[in-house]
């Protein structure tokens, strides 16, 4: 889950990764996105440890081929299906409620995907990179997941005022104060 957040990824972009597919050394993943179009995709140092210890558990003498999430059949791994990580998910969402009850009663693996791209829209990611970083050919399917929360509206208007001679008249003497000519212009548009 911890992966599936700190890429965004799509579950079934998650579920057709190979073990081939992580990078540990340039902390990478290559996803291969819908349309069958590849990207590559940082991870956090953070997400890297708790990989490398799912590797060493679950993936000790696989194969790059192997899948990276699998369930066994008839003696063989296969992908793990779609419903299979709804459930999983579901499961440690239910658990995490218990200990915080602000968690929602329904949890999909789409809203880790949700999550991760306000959040690093929250934290000034522009909006063309988020694109590019989920994936999406048209930064307007971009504009479904990032939505200025009031926090950002807040920062953005303090910063924009921060200099703004109008709002903070007292704070900085204005370019035309004692300069006739300047307020004859203003006032009079020549």
């Amino acid at each position: 889950m911890s992966l599936m957040y700190d890429m965004a990824a799509r579950d079934c972009e998650m579920l057709t990764m190979h073990l081939s597919d992580y990078n540990a050394g340039s902390r990478t993943v290559y996803l291969m996105g819908k349309g069958a179009k590849p990207r590559l995709v940082p991870v956090s140092p953070e997400t890297t440890a708790l990989f490398t210890r799912y590797r060493e558990r679950v993936h000790s003498g696989s194969e790059g081929s192997s899948p990276m999430f699998y369930t066994i059949h008839n003696h063989m791994k296969t992908p793990m299906s779609d419903d299979n990580v709804a459930r999983f998910v579901q499961k440690y969402a239910e658990s995490a409620k218990r200990e915080n009850p602000a968690v929602p009663d329904r949890v999909s693996p789409h809203m880790f995907r949700k999550s991760r791209a306000m959040h690093l829209y929250q934290a000034g990611m522009h909006l063309t990179m988020l694109s590019e970083f989920l994936g999406h050919e048209d930064t307007q399917t971009t504009l479904v997941y990032a939505r200025a929360d009031v926090e950002m509206k807040r920062e953005a208007i303090c910063k924009a005022s921060k200099n703004n001679v109008i709002l903070h008249p007292d704070t900085e003497t204005p370019v035309w104060d004692d300069d006739e000519d300047i307020i004859s212009r203003l006032c009079h548009g020549y």
